[in-house]
């Protein structure tokens, strides 16, 4: 037998886990961070080993474990307590909920009423019951109705249905295969259903005819003779609705009354106990589509994850993951720096779908490929009439990415003007579209990507010192391909993987061509690597790639020779690659971008940089 667990916390899924009631009597479930506990959290607030749940001859029992924030059942701290079915666990700010097992016995199903809309007038009812009923439906049904997506408020509507019908105790069972578990369950009378059982009598009455059953008075059924709740007392009536989630019979809420004063549980509160369960599974019904949504999505993230992986086993490459995983589910500003070609992009795509936000849109952004007098228009909006050639109004890049994340790529190339206007989307989380006076609010997470050194450009007076703090809350550098211990081969493999088809065999590299890829200094890094491996693949002849397929760029003798080098900074070799590029391409702009792995709009940019 297995019990669930169910753990939420705050920005996340709700997690199920299915617990072994052997292990639990054996050697309890261990909660907490580490790895090693058999439910893990993810909240800060837990310790490594928090707490321990155990099943006893007594029911489910947890123990704080000395943990530095406390364990706490329905709001109070514990040491050690039996759990009642309906009680939840928080620990920080994640709360649990034990689903425990509820048993059925076998009864004499003589005295069991079946009642429904087709055997019993709502018309006969007097004026204060219908007005009974309206009220405590009005005040339960909005709560059940969420369903399973807000634990807090199913309790709160299961107390307020208990209270209006004046029930002693309600609970809400889910059908796991062929056991029933207790979702939650309240008592208004402070006797908890510790110990409860389901007579088969009312469970098969529910699943033959899938309608409300009602017991009037079970003090006089011998079905109940030998049932006692925990105080002694006989359960006098009860009512079991069924709740259909997708059409499907998943669920019964139970309402009861145990014997004393108050008269049995009647038709009115059959009426309302049946229209209560019909709201509840209409709400689980929507649950249940969300969680198939919600599959699908976190199936299409780890589909665009695989179709763009951050390739490599360096250490340099692992602590770029490490970072993607820290931030991910932060909202906070990234800054990725880096060379061309040493995959950016992929650093923000990771943070992304790793975090709240994968389902909303990821927006990338150029700057340094937009004409400098439409970078505003483009990143903003624009107007009617803001400008010669708006003949309409257009929505920008940060508004058409609301609730997602926008990726700026080249932020180094962003025009001042620009630079002004984003400094205050940063602060303010609003934009103004050009030709108006009209903020408008975006949710949007910025990450920011350049292979500039800003803090040179700020020192230069071409990039604005107070955007560059906004934009380096979170900096990560992407490593060059040269750093990339191992991880030259490993690409190389993914490559060839990505070029071949049903009409392209894959091709493997000789060892001269790997040992010739491995000893390049790679300027261009991957981009550059995933270039000539393309272009291997279509001229080489046969099966395998030699050495003299790979369209390497003859070193400069400078950089190969140790007694000859001069050290000299980055933007100086660039420039000097740059040209040497050129003048390999025969001046053709299109081919030189091609080979250096970047934009034919960020040469042009280059070589516009390096003339000024």
């Amino acid at each position: 037998m297995k019990t669930r667990v169910h753990v939420v916390s705050p920005g996340e899924s709700a997690k199920k886990y299915d617990i072994s009631d052997e292990l639990a009597r054996r050697d309890g479930i261990r909660i907490g961070r580490d790895e090693s506990a058999e439910i893990c959290l993810r909240d800060p607030a837990a310790s490594r080993f928090h707490a321990l749940l155990n099943l006893t001859s007594s029911g489910w029992k947890v123990t704080d474990l000395d943990s530095s924030n406390g364990t706490f059942v329905s709001g109070d701290p514990i040491k050690e307590q039996l759990l009642f079915p309906g009680q939840h666990i928080r620990i920080g700010d994640t709360e649990l909920i034990v689903e425990t097992r509820i048993e059925t016995f076998s009864d004499h199903p003589e005295r069991t009423q079946i009642l429904d809309s087709k055997t019993e007038d709502p018309g006969s009812f007097s004026d204060q019951q219908v007005r009974q009923i309206l009220k405590t439906l009005d005040q339960a049904a909005p709560l059940l109705g969420e369903g399973f997506s807000d634990s807090e408020s199913l309790d709160r509507g299961l107390q307020k249905l208990v209270e209006g019908v004046e029930a002693d105790r309600g609970a809400i069972l889910i059908q796991e295969g062929d056991h029933w578990l207790c979702r939650t369950a309240w008592s208004r009378i402070g006797v908890p259903l510790q110990g409860f059982v389901l007579s088969q009598t009312i469970l098969a009455e529910l699943l033959r005819n899938r309608r409300t059953v009602l017991s009037r008075d079970t003090s006089l059924d011998p079905r109940f003779e030998d049932r006692r709740s925990v105080t002694g007392d006989e359960i006098r009536s009860v009512i079991a609705a069924p709740i259909f989630i997708e059409g499907s019979l998943s669920g019964i809420l139970y309402l009861d009354r145990i014997d004393g004063d108050s008269r049995p549980l009647g038709e009115a509160e059959m009426w309302a106990g049946g229209i209560a369960a019909a709201t509840m599974g209409a709400g689980l019904s929507l649950n249940a589509e969300l969680d198939e949504l919600h599959h699908e999505k976190e199936e299409l993230v780890k589909s665009v994850l695989n179709t763009h992986p951050i390739i490599g086993s360096s250490q340099a490459i692992e602590e770029v993951r490490t970072f993607i995983k820290k931030v991910a589910p932060t909202q906070g500003t990234v800054l990725v720096m880096g060379e061309t070609g040493t995959g950016k992009e992929l650093v923000a795509r990771g943070i992304h779908f790793h975090g709240s936000r994968s389902a909303a849109p990821f927006v990338t952004i150029n700057c340094a490929a937009i004409p400098p007098h439409l970078v505003e228009s483009e990143l903003f909006g624009h107007e009617k009439g803001a400008f010669t050639g708006a003949d309409r109004k257009k929505i920008g890049k940060f508004e058409a990415a609301d609730g997602g994340t926008v990726f700026l790529d080249e932020i180094g190339e962003l025009p001042e003007p620009a630079q002004s206007k984003m400094l205050r989307l940063l602060e303010t989380r609003c934009l103004e579209m050009v030709g108006s006076n009209t903020s408008i609010e975006v949710d949007v997470r910025l990450i920011a990507a350049t292979n500039r050194d800003l803090k040179k450009e700020v020192e230069a007076g071409r990039f604005r010192e107070d955007l560059y703090f906004r934009l380096a809350v979170l900096e990560i550098q992407a490593p060059p391909l040269r750093d990339r211990s191992g991880d030259i081969a490993l690409l190389a493999e993914h490559f060839l993987d990505q070029f071949s088809d049903k009409n392209r065999p894959r091709k493997q590299l000789t060892p001269e061509a790997i040992e010739l890829l491995d000893s390049h200094p790679f300027p261009g890094n991957v981009r550059e690597l995933r270039n000539l491996l393309e272009s291997a693949v279509i001229f080489s002849e046969g099966g395998l790639i030699e050495g003299n397929d790979l369209r390497l760029l003859p070193q400069d003798p400078a950089i190969q020779s140790e007694g000859e080098w001069k050290p000299v900074s980055l933007k100086v070799l660039e420039e000097e690659h740059i040209l040497k590029v050129l003048e390999h391409a025969g001046g053709n702009k299109k081919k030189a971008a091609e080979i250096l792995g970047i934009e034919r709009s960020t040469l042009y940019s280059r070589l516009k940089n390096m003339v000024e």
